[in-house]
């Protein structure tokens, strides 16, 4: 009788433990609309070093499947007039199904290759490096594009989508930061642009862009 006790004893301490884990994990999609996912926005200005930024609509159906309204869809220009694309799709209690953006442009019918490398950056002051995802895209009826991306949740950044999963979870359960983002930035090829040159600029931006997110 006495071992019988102590067995619904754990497997009442064991249900009652994953009720807790799942409640913690738990999404709520109404936080996204809320004053924080706001305030994120905000965060990242319009002024980037020598970059201007002017942000580009979205059609309203873009938020109803990303099922959050903290996007930013942003142009930015340089003064010789070049223009990088800035996309940050922002949950302030995330649920992590973040749309891959390789599947995004695949789905518009460009042929994609992605590949993954680590670029130096500035990080606290410190010198670091950051792994991201670069995508090789290409399209009969446009320029091709180069676009490096990334993920940051709470002190986490790079491309490993697993590890993000794992921050957020790990966040979550002690009740630390639960936002994450998909952080996204891509150049187009003109006529005579090289892929190497097109990487160096994003690089570039992203060494001014780096501090800001960590702000």
């Amino acid at each position: 009788m006495t071992n019988l006790k102590l067995r619904y004893l754990i497997a009442a301490i064991l249900i009652a433990a994953t009720a807790a884990v799942v409640s913690a994990l738990q999404y709520n999609s109404s936080q996204d609309e809320g004053a924080t996912g706001r305030a994120f926005l905000q965060t990242i200005p319009m002024q980037i070093g020598e970059w201007k930024g002017y942000d580009v609509p979205l059609d309203e159906k873009v938020y109803e499947i990303l099922e959050t309204r903290a996007i930013i869809n942003r142009n930015y220009v340089n003064k010789a007039g070049k223009t990088l694309q800035l996309s940050i799709v922002h949950y302030n209690d995330t649920k992590v199904d973040f749309h891959a953006p390789e599947a995004c442009l695949g789905g518009r019918g460009e042929h994609t290759k992605k590949i993954v490398k680590k670029i130096p950056i500035k990080r606290d002051g410190n010198s670091s490096t950051l792994e991201i995802a670069e995508i090789l895209a290409s399209n009969p009826n446009s320029n091709n594009s180069v676009s490096y991306y990334f993920y940051k949740a709470g002190s986490f950044m790079g491309q490993n989508y697993i590890k993000m999963r794992l921050n957020i979870a790990k966040n979550r359960l002690f009740r630390k930061n639960k936002s994450g983002s998909l952080i996204r930035v891509s150049g187009y090829l003109g006529v005579e642009g090289s892929q190497r040159q097109e990487e160096k600029i994003i690089e570039s931006f992203m060494q001014k862009l780096i501090p800001v997110i960590n702000g």
